[in-house]
This record gives structure tokens, C-alpha cells and sequence, in this order.
């Protein structure tokens, strides 16, 4: 078993001057079986990650997704080197700024035009500022997760601190089910229908073309939040791989393989309100090294085969997960969710055992499998057959534990660590 002493005394100290000791909800120590996993990375390398103890994993988190092309990849950080010696933010832009926002117009299929924040909640904001303005109405119909800020957040179950008045403006929508939408769009005057156009398994044959004429229909603005999606599917996102361009467009994460950088893309009338009074401003929208950064990536993203070997080493896990709840007979406890390239496990509850002691189960055992993953898994460059076979031998094994503790409907003897403890939980078992 893996010693995590230096990891247990930073996580102990953070503790007392920085909440959940994590700056991410989804990187806190409480989101993995505790005594199995570290808490604190020193470095990185392709597809491991190496924790201040010595400790190495397999990592199937990514970052929760900017890894795309690897670890200290040695064109992106030559890259940054490069600018590093010149300027990062300065009272000029730099050229980079140029060449980025030509790259993204010519990869994206719908983006005219490009506005560079830093996180993916900045660009789904501007995103639905600009709808707003355009349409010159105010609320927003919204499926999926898009980031922090009052407009979105506001519309869940975490809305404390955001006033009702602005909860107000946000509606929810059902993935998949167009009634859903179009009763929603026949209700209200809608700005914008914003969408993470890949959840689950994926829409259904037709469903974000049907999305897009509804939303036109009642003179609404669509717009993607392939915050997730962007870069881990196709090189042009979801949009390119559905072959549905929306109106607006909001990337982040694997743009720049880890640096903080993102985007807001679309039509050319809608970006230009930024001239005409729409506010769409940050200190670090131009900061030269994440475009850096970005622009080394894509270039790697751009390579013939790319995304055939992130999608084959994808579908290995994917097909491999199935295979292994079907040999355990758990289809009523475990489930495959998402597509290929960006996948994992759904855990449900059974008798006794909730779901997140169902999971606590598969935590411990892929961390000693020396696998870093909680449920979703993202792939980058340096993950091959090996990575996966170790993968779904950890799987395998945690999957015959589920199975032992729900024939004894107890974790007695099968759960030694704690268990996982996510900040947001499941309103049922």
C-alpha cells in the first residue's frame, strides 16, 4: 500500500486556511476513498502523474480535461519558454493573440469571430450576454453544467448566495427530449439555448439539428458549451463531429493542454457587440503564454490520426466496462456513461448500499491498481493498450467487490478506506 505522509500533512495544512483544501470542487481529497489516494501532484509525464510521496498513477482525470496532448509535452513547453523569456501579460497584445483567434476561425466551424477569456464559466457567460443583447430578452434555457457564475449555478440545487430575481431567469431543459424544449421556447421569450451538446451517451440521431431549428423557430440564439466536448472529440468539437454549427460557441479546457485559456466563437454580428457596447473584458484575456501554449497543442491536435487513436483507445475502455458489468450481472447497480473519447461508470444504490458506498468500492480498488479516476474518464496522446488493460484489470476487480458486497448487502471486509464524500451529491440513493 502506498504511503501518503507528505501528501497528509499539506492536505492538513491547507485545510485550516483554504476551504476543501482544493481550488476545484472536483480535485478535493473528499472525491477519492481516503488512505488509498494522494492529495498533492509534484510532477507530470505523458499519462502518469507522480504525487509528492513518490507515488505514481495513471492518470484518467487529465486535469478533469485540458491534458489533451500529455504531460510536459516538449512543443508546448517550448513554446512557453519562448514567450516566458519575452512577456505574459503586457500593456500590449501579442501576436499569438493574432494567429490564435485565425486558428480557432479556421478549425471551429461556426466561429467568425473569437473573444479569449480564461475559464470555461467566462465564455458561457459572454456567451449568453451577447444572446441577450442581440435579442434583447432575458431568459435563458439551459441544459447541462456551464460553470459558477449567478446565471447558470443559480438554476441548480448549489444556488445559495444568488439572488431569486436572478434565479428566476434561468430554465432548465431535458437533454434528448425536444417536447421538453419546445414547450419551454413556447412559454417564455427566450435570449439563448445554451446546451452541452454531448452528455450521457450522446444525443440521439437528429436531436441537435431538431435543438437548432426549434431555437431559430422562436428567435433564439443557440449556443454549444463544448467547454468539456471541444478538443477531446474532434478537433472542431462536437459541432463538427454532428455536423450542427450553432450560433455561439464556448471552449475552454483542452485547448491548451493545461494552460488557462478559453473562448467565446461564433457569428460575426454576435461578436461584434463587443464594440458596440456589450462588455466582454479581462486583465488576462490576452495572456500570451496560455496562447502559446494553445497554439502548440492544436497543432498536435491537427495531426492525421489524432483523434482515431484517442478514440480507439476510447472505445477498448468503453466496450471493456460493458463486457465487465454484464460478466458481474450488475446492470442494475453499474451502467456505461458517455460516448467513447470521454466515458467511465454511473453507480447506483442497492438495498442497503447507496451509491456513493458503491462507488467508494471502485475508487479503493482502481487507486491500488494505481489508476487516478473517480468515475469519468478523459484520455490524452500517451494513453495506449497498456494504460487500458491495467484500467479494466482494476475495473474488473473492483467490479467482483461490488458484486460480493451487494450478495452480503454490506461493505463489511471489502471497504478498507473511507469513502468518497463528493461536495455535490445525488438527491437518491
Amino acid at each position: 500500500m502506498n504511503s501518503f505522509t507528505k501528501s497528509d500533512e499539506l492536505l492538513q495544512r491547507e485545510l485550516k486556511v483554504s476551504p476543501l483544501a482544493a481550488q476545484t470542487y472536483s480535485k478535493s481529497y473528499r472525491y477519492f476513498s481516503k488512505g488509498f489516494a494522494p492529495s498533492y501532484m509534484d510532477h507530470g509525464e505523458g499519462c502518469y502523474i507522480y504525487d509528492v510521496d513518490g507515488n505514481k498513477f495513471i492518470d484518467f482525470m487529465c486535469a478533469l480535461g485540458p491534458i489533451t496532448v500529455g504531460y510536459n509535452e516538449p512543443s508546448v513547453n517550448e513554446a512557453v519558454i519562448k514567450q516566458v523569456n519575452k512577456f505574459s501579460s503586457g500593456s500590449l497584445q501579442s501576436e499569438l493573440e493574432v494567429e490564435l483567434a485565425e486558428k480557432i476561425c479556421e478549425i471551429i466551424p461556426c466561429a467568425e469571430m473569437v473573444r479569449f477569456v480564461k475559464n470555461g464559466g467566462d465564455a458561457t457567460t459572454a456567451a449568453v450576454r451577447l444572446a441577450r443583447a442581440y435579442t434583447g430578452r432575458d431568459i435563458i434555457l439551459m441544459c447541462g453544467y456551464h460553470g459558477m457564475h449567478d446565471w447558470s449555478i443559480g438554476a441548480s440545487d448549489n444556488h445559495k448566495g444568488v439572488p431569486e430575481a436572478v434565479r428566476k431567469l434561468t430554465i432548465n431543459f431535458t437533454y434528448n427530449d425536444l417536447n421538453d424544449l419546445e414547450t419551454k421556447l413556447k412559454e417564455n421569450e427566450v435570449a439563448a439555448v445554451i446546451l452541452e451538446p454531448i452528455q450521457s451517451n450522446g444525443p440521439k440521431d437528429g436531436y441537435l439539428d431538431a435543438v437548432k431549428e426549434l431555437t431559430h423557430k422562436y428567435g433564439a440564439i443557440l449556443i454549444f458549451d463544448e467547454v468539456v466536448s471541444g478538443f477531446h472529440y474532434a478537433l472542431g468539437g462536437a459541432q463538427e463531429k454532428f455536423n450542427v454549427a450553432p450560433d455561439l460557441v464556448a471552449f475552454g479546457k483542452g485547448m491548451a493542454n493545461g494552460y488557462p485559456i478559453s473562448a467565446v466563437a461564433g457569428r460575426r454580428d454576435l461578436l461584434e457587440q463587443i464594440e458596440q457596447g456589450v462588455f466582454v473584458s479581462t486583465t488576462f484575456g490576452g495572456d500570451s503564454i496560455a496562447m502559446a501554449a494553445s497554439l502548440a497543442t492544436i497543432k498536435i491536435l491537427e495531426q492525421p490520426g489524432f483523434y482515431d487513436h484517442i478514440n480507439k483507445i476510447g472505445t477498448i475502455l468503453h466496450d471493456g466496462i460493458q463486457e465487465r458489468i454484464d460478466k458481474y450481472d450488475l446492470n442494475d447497480v453499474l451502467a456505461v456513461s458517455g460516448m467513447p473519447a470521454h466515458c467511465g461508470v454511473a453507480f447506483e444504490g442497492h438495498g442497503s448500499l447507496s451509491y456513493l458506498d458503491v462507488q467508494s468500492v471502485y475508487s479503493q480498488t482502481i487507486l491500488q491498481y494505481g489508476v487516478l479516476q473517480f468515475a469519468i474518464y478523459f484520455l490524452n496522446a500517451h494513453h495506449t493498450e497498456k494504460e487500458a488493460k491495467i484500467y479494466l484489470d482494476a475495473t474488473d476487480e473492483a467490479f467482483s467487490l461490488i458484486r460480493k458486497a451487494i450478495d452480503k448487502d454490506s461493505l463489511d471486509g471489502i471497504l478498507v478506506g473511507g469513502k468518497v464524500d463528493p461536495v455535490f451529491k445525488r438527491n437518491i440513493k
